[in-house]
């Protein structure tokens, strides 16, 4: 925020020393949407006055440029290249078989359609954008370690790096749907990889004599035998025979009405209504994986394949409590670098919240956010000094002790309560 800041803004956005810099632009930009409301131009410029930036309102708002757009970009490059990891490993129960878990998922953000041919959409129908930003998230749920990439909005999620990243031998995956490829997947387990993932609808599955399986007719005759839980050994696609784990547990009443729900609705949304077979897959969890028996048990796999919900919430908290994606600016410019600074704003959060709270189990980054964004004021105040600074990020892992705990549920389960109590379904 200091010396890459000034070196990045003499490529292009200081034509002229004045009383604008890379660092103090960068510096107000982060802080002044850090706070807990998303504040005006005018609330912008008086934010900058804690980072030696003087200027009003008209004359900042003129500094949203392209060449603006381009520092900002490159200070969230060079913060990404960064690698910021927890002190203490989060390491409960079935957390302990693997020494990494990676959890993958892709979140988009729609831009003005003035930055298509900067940021590509999906485009096409009358709600896609025309243009957008897609954040291919990676993070590994025992250290925090947090990595992203910024894919135009029209990129496959199956073709993205996170997507073919290599990981370390014996660590787990446990990815979304999109990033969905048997022969990628076969090349991870003959490296030593495990994985855990719901099985791509359409997918072909075959017993291990080599007959056809129809899944529907399995759960069918599953539930006339009054099992509700089930697994077999099974060979899954038709080039690629990937022998798997193929578990099955059938859902409860309300969770296999939502998710019917949400099928039906997502069918409307793209006018493509789910077969009657897709419908009635809503009863059952169906899950594949490649780990040992001795690793995870039945239940284990599902309690691990919920954890996945971290990364959800992950995108909940960037975007609900954060405000990515939301800008009160009309001006493509000012859009783009308000993302762009909101980026490295969570990611200097997520870093800070590394320094005390992640190794606790039953933490709530919510809380734990909010507290920090309470806080940022004094936390800008610090960033010109390092040894202030540090002693300042002392005090703020202090401050999760008290009030940063998720509260126990007695219906519901938050996933730190399914792990403690191996518990796949409340």
């Amino acid at each position: 925020m200091t010396t890459k800041s000034n070196e990045l803004a003499k490529e292009g956005f200081i034509k002229r020393q004045r009383k604008i810099t890379g660092s103090n632009f960068v510096k107000t930009l982060i802080f002044g949407w850090m706070q807990y409301f998303t504040p005006s131009v005018e609330g912008l410029a008086r934010a900058g006055y804690t980072h030696g930036l003087k200027i009003s309102a008209q004359g900042l708002d003129k500094r949203f440029t392209q060449e603006a757009c381009e520092l900002m970009k490159r200070v969230l490059e060079t913060a990404l290249a960064q690698v910021v990891t927890a002190s203490v490993q989060v390491d409960a129960g079935i957390l302990k078989p693997f020494p990494a878990i990676y959890l993958a998922d892709c979140s988009t953000v729609a831009l003005p359609t003035e930055l298509e041919t900067i940021w590509p959409g999906v485009g096409g129908s009358e709600n896609a954008s025309k243009a957008a930003i897609k954040v291919d998230t990676n993070l590994e749920i025992k250290t925090g370690q947090i990595h992203f990439n910024l894919l135009p909005g029209r990129h496959s999620d199956s073709r993205s790096p996170v997507a073919e990243s290599v990981y370390e031998k014996g660590s787990l995956r446990i990815q979304d749907l999109g990033y969905f490829n048997l022969g990628r997947m076969k090349q991870q387990a003959e490296r030593g990889e495990y994985w855990i993932s719901r099985l791509q609808p359409g997918t072909q599955v075959f017993s291990m004599a080599g007959d056809p399986i129809n899944l529907s007719s399995h759960c069918l005759n599953l539930l006339k035998q009054g099992l509700m839980r089930n697994e077999i050994a099974v060979k899954v696609g038709v080039k690629e025979q990937l022998t798997v784990r193929m578990l099955f547990w059938k859902l409860p009443a309300e969770e296999a009405g939502r998710r019917r729900a949400k099928m039906l609705n997502n069918g409307r949304k793209h006018s493509r209504m789910p077969s009657e077979a897709n419908l009635a897959g809503c009863d059952w969890n169906i899950l594949i994986t490649n780990v040992e028996p001795e690793k995870l048990n039945h239940e284990d796999c599902f309690v691990m394949y919920g954890v996945r919900w971290q990364i959800e919430l992950i995108f909940k908290l960037w975007k609900s409590h954060s405000g990515l994606g939301h800008s009160r600016s009309e001006k493509p410019e000012r859009i783009l670098c308000e993302i762009y600074a909101k980026l490295l704003a969570i990611i200097f959060q997520h870093w800070i919240v590394l320094t005390g709270l992640w190794q606790k189990p039953d933490r709530s980054l919510v809380k734990g956010n909010q507290m920090i964004k309470e806080q940022s004021s004094g936390l800008a105040k610090c960033m010109n000094d390092l040894e202030t600074l540090a002693n300042f990020l002392k005090e703020l892992a202090d401050r999760f002790d008290h009030g940063c705990s998720m509260n126990k549920r007695k219906k519901t389960l938050n996933t730190c309560q399914r792990i403690e109590l191996r518990c796949a379904y409340a």
